[in-house]
């Protein structure tokens, strides 16, 4: 079973954020965090700093153990993401010279128009002949999501959150996720050893099943000491594959293995 890691952007700098819901609700959040005990006030403070993306500094983490991961940006504002798609220049830039895949977060899963254009604005930032992937923020599909994507031309897709083998829509590749933060590690109401052992459990589900790849989602701004359970689970998870001798690959590398003939 081959490992897919990849990490979905919605954050970009705290300034974004003035006129949205997301401080307010980070900061309730953080408080019930910092009352539970679970975070230190050095680490409640920092999850308000400037800038509140982790992209270098989890991108390094993840060269320095050998991952091939895939980042996926924002194209068009909404539900608490609210950078402009053109701010995430320097990082893609940054990234691609870095030889990592960067794919789409999309918001306009329902309109052929309004993901067409996150698709444009996409490859204005992209080398010619990329491969062209995407996952929806929030997961969000309906019955003609996946028809929207393959007619637009993405390669594939990673928004689907279940233990299900790739398969392809027309040309696309859905390529579901298999564990994802979100949810997952449930705000501080599981302890380390019990998360890797839910964590162990799923892995181990997912093998039982033959599933060819392992798809894990783990958002950037959790790579961080003001989320420190978070952060180590990730380090964790990594170690676990490495030692246990699991290849990594992104989601173009599994296009290709996919594509090749029995």
């Amino acid at each position: 079973m081959k490992i897919i890691i990849s990490h979905d952007v919605d954050h970009l700098f705290l300034k974004e954020h003035l006129k949205d819901t997301f401080l307010l609700g980070n900061f309730y959040r953080s408080l019930k965090n910092l009352a539970q005990g679970n975070i230190t006030f050095k680490a409640f403070l920092k999850r308000f700093s400037r800038e509140l993306n982790r992209i270098r500094s989890l991108h390094e983490f993840n060269k320095a153990n050998g991952v091939k991961e895939t980042f996926f940006f924002g194209m068009r504002k909404g539900l608490n993401l609210s950078y402009n798609w053109q701010d995430t220049k320097p990082f893609i830039e940054y990234l691609i010279r870095e030889e990592v895949l960067v794919g789409i977060h999309g918001m306009g899963y329902n309109s052929f128009d309004l993901l067409n254009e996150e698709s444009n604005r996409l490859k204005t930032l992209l080398p010619l002949s990329y491969p062209l992937g995407i996952r929806t923020h929030y997961l969000r599909m309906d019955d003609n999501t996946l028809s929207i994507m393959e007619k637009i031309g993405f390669l594939y897709d990673s928004t689907q959150y279940i233990l299900k083998n790739p398969f392809l829509h027309g040309k696309m590749w859905e390529i579901p996720i298999n564990i994802m933060d979100a949810g997952f590690i449930s705000s501080y109401r599981i302890s380390l050893e019990e998360l890797k052992k839910k964590t162990i459990n799923k892995i181990q589900e997912a093998q039982s099943r033959s599933l060819p790849f392992f798809v894990i989602n783990f958002h950037d701004i959790y790579y961080s000491d003001s989320y420190p359970l978070h952060k180590a689970w990730y380090e964790w998870l990594v170690s676990y594959f490495k030692n246990a001798g699991n290849q990594f690959v992104n989601f173009a590398e599994a296009i290709d293995l996919l594509n090749k003939p029995l």
